[in-house]
């Protein structure tokens, strides 16, 4: 009699303590039936007090069974959800379970340790890779703290974004995306190749990516709201015609006159990665050639995103040769003064009138003229708010040479 009491209070303990380890989160990273192997990387959650979540979402409840060691799932809505799983392995770090026939394999998470993993990484920041089969196909990856993405895949036409959870896995050198479908980028478990603070090599799916980080030494995001509505009166009449006399720079002469002595102008061109806050970035140089000898001005108009050294394939460097526009090199015409003030860049600090321009197309600029350098930009503002092909520009003086 005492060792049948002595086994029912053992038997007791065994399911308290197999009920206990199975409470928390766990990770499905394979789920087998017959031939068929699938990779859901979806996250389980096990609740005291007997509710079963997918992906933060309350699915139905769950239960031990300690005559069988099982698991016991029940759903009002989803009878596919309903049933029993076998446990077939359990511990701190591991579960198998068998149900109708398809065994399950998850993982233990601990969230503190994941948080400290991902901090200690080097991995955080914004990524963009490209596939080494898919050179046309651009995807950027932002790993935030404590263990949020974001990825924004752009190809020519279109552009998607994903968001959900990631894990570093320090001992098996991986990255474990969570919350993309099965077939997406990254989806899952991604062996890390190799990688350093500015380069990463991964495979995933047999294929490889290689990406590069994205500096963050990025200019402030300022959105221009204003639209063309707002140069003009109910009545259709532009607004601010006498803002053109009001101008820092008085005439074509003397621009040509005040950049007979500079040779070149320098510009870093911010890109924003639509979908995040990050930017790509590189040097344009505007050439310039101003004499009076010839009575001529040219400045390199490098304000489509390209110069003479690294003109894009089917394009050519623009010249723009109309002078007497007030804001040449610029074409815009539609425009109001909006404020003065002080700008710093790399190549110094400037005292600047504000511009606000905007086209047809409803493209926005906000432009700031050097007041003693006559054609001379310190920095321009180019945002365009289309949601599909939209973007957002930033050109900053680095240098006049």
């Amino acid at each position: 009699m005492v060792q049948l009491i002595i086994f029912f209070i053992a038997f007791g303990l065994y399911a308290n303590a197999q009920k206990s380890g199975l409470i928390g989160s766990w990770l499905l990273v394979k789920y087998e039936l017959g031939n068929e192997i699938q990779r859901p990387y979806q996250t389980a959650d096990f609740k005291e007090g007997g509710i079963f979540c997918m992906m933060g979402i309350d699915v139905g409840t769950w239960d031990y069974d300690k005559k069988s060691n099982a698991i016991v799932l029940k759903s009002s809505f989803d009878k596919d959800f309903n049933g029993t799983g076998k446990i077939l392995k359990l511990n701190k770090d591991e579960l198998e379970m068998d149900k109708a026939g398809g065994k399950h394999f998850y993982k233990k998470l601990d969230k503190t340790k994941i948080v400290s993993s991902n901090k200690n990484s080097g991995l955080i920041g914004t990524w963009e890779f490209i596939t080494d089969s898919l050179p046309e196909v651009k995807t950027i990856v932002i790993l935030s703290e404590p263990d949020v993405f974001k990825i924004v895949v752009k190809e020519a036409y279109s552009k998607s974004i994903f968001n959900g959870t990631w894990i570093f896995d320090k001992q098996r050198k991986s990255l474990i995306m969570i919350g993309l479908h099965g077939e997406g980028t990254f989806h899952g478990d991604s062996k890390i190749i190799k990688y350093d603070k500015n380069s990463i090599v991964l495979e995933s799916k047999s294929n490889t990516y290689t990406g590069k980080r994205v500096m963050q030494n990025s200019p402030k995001i300022e959105r221009l709201t204003f639209t063309e509505e707002d140069f003009y009166t109910q009545d259709g009449e532009y607004k601010y015609e006498a803002d053109k006399e009001k101008l820092p720079w008085k005439g074509w002469e003397e621009k040509r006159n005040s950049l007979i002595p500079v040779k070149q102008l320098v510009y870093n061109y911010a890109v924003l990665i639509n979908g995040t806050e990050a930017f790509n970035n590189k040097i344009l140089m505007a050439n310039v050639r101003a004499n009076l000898e010839y009575d001529e001005l040219h400045i390199d108009y490098i304000f489509n995103g390209f110069d003479r050294y690294n003109v894009p394939e089917d394009n050519e460097l623009y010249l723009n040769d109309e002078y007497s526009l007030p804001l040449y090199p610029l074409y815009d015409q539609i425009f109001r003064i909006s404020a003065s003030e002080s700008v710093t860049t790399p190549a110094g600090t400037f005292d600047c009138t504000v511009l606000e321009t905007i086209n047809p197309s409803g493209i926005a600029k906000k432009l700031w003229l050097i007041n003693d350098k006559p054609g001379i930009y310190a920095k321009i503002i180019e945002d365009n708010p289309d949601k599909t092909f939209g973007h957002y520009y930033v050109y900053e003086l680095q240098e006049i040479k």
